[in-house]
């Protein structure tokens, strides 16, 4: 399961978490950091008037990018723009899971144009390989600072905001929620009326408090819910008791919540510390490894990495 279906479980079942918010000039004229991820940026800033199916639009494309730097600069607020620049071996079947989203993605809309003569709704558009490297330019022509990661972004943009003191990280993946980013804005929500701009924060508290599980404890969450741990999944799936909801993500996701409130309390009370992480990395792989034949060395590294930002031991 990719990060988007999680924040959309945050979405529907924790709406007390979302609060409107709209970019404003601060009082004493301070430029406000706004971190963007610049792959997730794309759809926000391909308009609604342009074609997603035939493109070719690169004209309004580029306008609309000068439009969404132009309308942030106006209400102060400085962007740094984040691209990933290859695929780490942790992250390739996540990488894999998400190619095939979008082959299914081109199958809808093909499946819709052959019936109606008409492409679905714009939930599926799919940007292709040159819309990245046409948003860089364009931003680059604006003067907005563009920073290529070598791995992922989101634990890169988490470090930056929290080096650079940045106001916040403007995404569209739970990820940066877990991860303790300073404030997460949700690019889903990111609406234009002339020079004001508004969206929804996430509250990281209150994912907190709503889900019953500690903060320091969130970014297991999003590491688990993964699709690497499909077997998992099903071990989780059959120690529970079958429910009545047919919403398979749903299930998965309540399954892990449950598994991680089942943890000592010692985890709870402390958080994340380097007297517990083995411990809690140890019990993890144990589960994990009881029904996958991988190495435990291996899982061990991966979830010692996630971590590393979000709990308070990766912010010292």
């Amino acid at each position: 399961m990719g990060v988007i279906s999680l924040q959309n479980f945050i979405f529907t079942k924790f709406p007390e978490s979302l609060a409107y918010t709209e970019f404003k000039t601060s009082s004493d004229k301070k430029k406000k950091l706004i971190l963007v991820d610049g792959w997730s940026c794309i759809k926000a800033v391909y308009g609604s008037h342009m074609d997603f199916i035939c493109g070719g639009q690169w004209q309004e494309f580029r306008a609309s990018i000068r439009r969404f730097v132009d309308t942030f600069q106006q209400v102060g607020c400085d962007l740094v723009v984040f691209f990933t620049g290859t695929v780490d071996s942790a992250r390739r079947s996540e990488w894999a899971e998400r190619q095939g989203e979008a082959k299914d993605a081109v199958n809808t809309v093909m499946h819709g144009i052959r019936q109606r003569g008409q492409p679905p709704d714009r939930k599926n558009f799919i940007p292709n390989e040159t819309h990245p490297q046409v948003l860089r330019q364009v931003l680059l022509s604006c003067h907005v600072k563009v920073i290529s990661t070598p791995g992922a972004t989101d634990r890169a943009m988490v470090q930056y905001a929290l080096e650079n003191n940045a106001y916040g990280i403007l995404a569209n993946d739970s990820d940066y929620v877990l991860l303790n980013a300073p404030r997460y804005f949700s690019l889903h929500h990111l609406r234009f009326s002339g020079n004001n701009i508004t969206t929804m924060e996430v509250n990281r508290e209150k994912v907190s408090e709503l889900a019953d599980l500690p903060q320091s404890l969130l970014p297991l969450l999003s590491y688990l819910v993964k699709s690497q741990f499909s077997e998992f999944h099903k071990v989780l799936a059959n120690n529970q008791e079958k429910t009545e909801t047919k919403n398979d993500l749903e299930v998965l996701i309540q399954n892990v919540l449950a598994f991680i409130r089942e943890l000592p309390a010692s985890f709870k009370e402390e958080g994340l510390t380097d007297e517990n992480l083995d411990e809690l990395v140890h019990k993890v792989s144990q589960s994990v490894s009881c029904v996958l034949p991988l190495d435990v060395n291996l899982r061990h590294s991966q979830l010692s990495n996630i971590f590393v930002i979000g709990t308070p031991r990766g912010q010292r």
